[in-house]
């Protein structure tokens, strides 16, 4: 295996090129454990994070951090925090003269990130200096230190790394961070204190540690902090001479006992798979086009693997978060994940199934002690802590609601990269139990057009009575379009109980039978009667086809308005349903193209009279309300910005319409005109359609996903 992935290094020089150098803003150092912009995201651009680790670093911005990697960051559980502003910062002291080398005089200096590492190069006329940082396993991230002498002449030096941990949380004063430092003749080790502070910090026996290669003279200094040196070191004349040293974070002393010490003797080979592991990504996805385009992909890779966390707490499979900069989102989420696994499928099959059965870890059954009634859906979002109803201390976690299924999009994609009908297997089951969900607890008139809704949960009643407020916020969460207008509550909004045969309550639904819900059913059942042809189910099949058709024509009939030419959703009630035209257009009305729901007449009747810059051609296309609409609002979350999840939708559905040259055009503008987009800056949460410019989250893996997509199908070209 070793050998198949090292030969994929010389098939393409790509990942060392300059081509693929700092494609993301790593620079920076941090001054306490949390500075966060008025957003909730980190002031610091970007972090570097590899192999799902649950700590990473950035790059120096100043010569007085120089030959140190700033942070580092660690995740306490559910929320980002930096332990030091620089927790192992090198010192070369030349013996002969007793002076120490400073790195503001090097006179060649290069500090830049590739894929796979962090990189710090310096030169004085004496001596070189070469630093890398990297990961060789989902806990350790290493840095190989390299001296080499410059001269003719031997030379005798010592190297010295020192750190100081923070000593509290600006919000906490009072809560010592450190609770113990331990050493030992090769490494340090940090005991932290524990903390519940649900949503601000939380540790239990939470450990940081440095490891060294060889013995060391080891200082313990005041604040917590340390200094650890080599004996004097030898190098005759144009010798080169490497250290290594590994950081690594454990969540609890019982995690860190799981693991071994760092085996020396093969962090090289890790280190090196690690290496050709990211060359094979790129060769996997990475195909032609503009050099502008293929670095916004990998920049796109590298934001996914940033957010990618190994499995620890409640988190049973390696899964990818929605931004590790962004203060709420070191979670999984359901709908994120079925994008995300889209876009790993093209270059890391293995971990995109991963993405998609973290989530199922917690499918709920007839069993289940809390929710037994939502057998077949799962949490609308999972952390590293469990919910109190589930015997945990969190309070991200989330089953209130569900969110929209695309699930069998997911697993159909996954399959359609790797071939492996074992997985089909796996999760066909799954996806079916999941699909009927929806038509057993949110299809409230049982006529085949389910609506969002919210699940039977404390938060929703009060007295025995069901709260309307709180379950309109949470039919609008399950939707994933949190305030869109379409959901703003008035008196024609009906809150529905839905009740089992034996008349038990079993959730809510609204008196809304939502468009875009019902497009993502269609592509489900078409895409399960795929996946029962497979395995030979062909009964399953053709009763999936005829549900699909079904269905197909229920949107066609009921839910496209010939006048304005547009889907909406239908408000109903005892006497009838009607289309929801005052609500104004929003992007979900494009979902049937995506889906396939949508006759050709009405794609056409759609793309003629709303693609345009008034309406969905805005300057970053597919605005979430249209742009003529009274509703319109630029910047405000699901009411105007762009996000790209649902920009993606509607440049398949133009695609799969037969519109790919509107597509191409509509998506180069997106990328070309995003701010930030090709340039060194973070992947942004959303875009203001009018302007381009980024807004809210940053670093957002779903945003991620979609430009890796739109750079496959419409910008890989020659």
């Amino acid at each position: 295996m070793l050998s198949c992935l090292l030969l994929c290094i010389s098939s393409l020089t790509t990942q060392t090129s300059a081509d693929y150098h700092d494609l993301l803003p790593y620079q920076g150092t941090p001054t306490s454990m949390e500075e966060r912009d008025s957003r909730g995201n980190l002031v610091i651009p970007a972090t570097y994070v590899d192999q799902g680790a649950w700590h990473g670093f950035h790059l120096p911005d100043t010569p007085e951090y120089f030959g140190s990697f700033t942070g580092p960051l660690f995740i306490a559980q559910e929320y980002s925090l930096h332990l030091s502003d620089s927790l192992q910062r090198l010192s070369l002291k030349n013996m002969d003269s007793g002076q120490s080398l400073d790195f503001a005089q090097a006179t060649q200096s290069q500090i830049y990130s590739r894929p796979d590492a962090l990189v710090q190069q310096f030169r004085w006329p004496e001596l070189s200096l070469e630093m890398s940082l990297s990961y060789s396993d989902n806990r350790t991230s290493v840095i190989r230190t390299r001296l080499i002498n410059n001269t003719m002449s031997p030379q005798l030096w010592q190297l010295s790394w020192s750190g100081v941990p923070f000593s509290s949380h600006p919000k906490f004063p009072e809560h010592r961070v450190i609770k113990r430092l331990d050493s030992w003749k090769t490494g340090i080790r940090w005991h932290l204190n524990p903390i519940m502070e649900t949503w601000q910090m939380q540790l239990a026996d939470a450990e940081y540690e440095i490891w060294f290669d060889r013995e060391m003279q080891i200082e313990l200094l005041r604040d917590q902090g340390y200094r650890a040196s080599t004996s004097t070191v030898s190098l005759a004349a144009g010798e080169k001479q490497e250290f290594l040293s590994a950081q690594r974070y454990f969540h609890t002393q019982a995690e860190r006992i799981s693991h071994q010490p760092p085996q020396w003797n093969e962090i090289d080979r890790a280190l090196d798979t690690n290496r050709a592991r990211w060359q094979q990504r790129i060769d996997r996805a990475i195909s032609g086009g503009d050099l502008a385009y293929r670095k916004m992909a990998v920049k796109s890779m590298l934001t996914l693997m940033h957010n990618w966390r190994s499995p620890a707490g409640a988190l049973l499979h390696d899964a990818v978060t929605p931004s590790v900069t962004y203060k709420w989102f070191n979670g999984v989420w359901a709908w994120d994940s079925w994008k995300q696994a889209v876009a790993l499928s093209r270059f890391d099959t293995e971990l995109a199934k991963s993405n998609i059965l973290a989530m199922f870890d917690y499918q709920f059954t007839a069993e289940d002690r809390v929710r037994p009634q939502d057998a077949g859906s799962l949490p609308d979002a999972i952390f590293y802590n469990k919910d109190p109803a589930r015997g945990g201390e969190g309070g991200n976690w989330n089953e209130r609601n569900g969110k929209p299924p695309l699930a069998t999009w997911a697993v159909w994609e996954i399959y359609q990269r790797s071939g492996e009908l074992e997985f089909v297997e796996l999760m066909y089951p799954k996806l079916v139990a999941y699909h009927q969900w929806w038509y057993r607890n949110r299809d409230h008139n049982g006529n085949g057009l389910a609506e969002y809704g919210a699940n039977l949960h404390p938060a929703h009643l009060k007295e025995g009575k069901p709260l309307r407020e709180a379950i309109i916020e949470a039919a609008a969460w399950e939707s994933g379009m949190d305030n869109a207008p379409r959901f703003d509550d008035d008196a024609s909004v009906q809150v529905l109980e839905n009740l089992d045969e034996n008349g038990k309550l079993i959730g809510f639904s609204l008196s809304q039978e939502s468009v875009d819900l019902n497009a993502y059913l269609f592509a489900e059942k078409d895409l399960l009667a795929r996946m029962a042809k497979l395995q030979g189910l062909d009964r399953e099949s053709s009763r999936w086809a005829s549900e699909a058709a079904h269905l197909k024509e229920l949107i066609q009939t009921r839910m496209f308005d010939e006048r304005s030419g547009f889907f909406y959703d239908l408000r109903f009630d005892d006497s009838g349903s009607h289309k929801m035209t005052d609500a104004g257009k929003g992007v979900e009305g494009w979902i049937p193209l995506w889906a396939g729901a949508a006759s050709a007449s009405q794609a056409k009747l759609m793309v003629e009279r709303h693609l345009t810059e008034k309406a969905f051609a805005t300057k970053i296309p597919f605005p979430t309300v249209s742009a003529d609409s009274p509703k319109f609002a630029a910047t405000q979350y699901w009411r105007g910005p762009v996000w790209l999840d649902q920009a993606l939708f509607g440049l398949m559905g133009l695609k799969k319409y037969g519109y790919d040259k509107e597509a191409t055009r509509l998506a180069t503008r997106l990328v070309d005109q995003g701010e930030g987009i090709l340039q060194q800056a973070p992947i942004r949460e959303n875009y203001d359609p009018l302007t381009g410019k980024g807004l809210h989250c940053t670093n957002f893996s779903w945003s991620a996903s979609v430009l890796l997509l739109i750079y496959e199908s419409w910008l890989s070209r020659p």
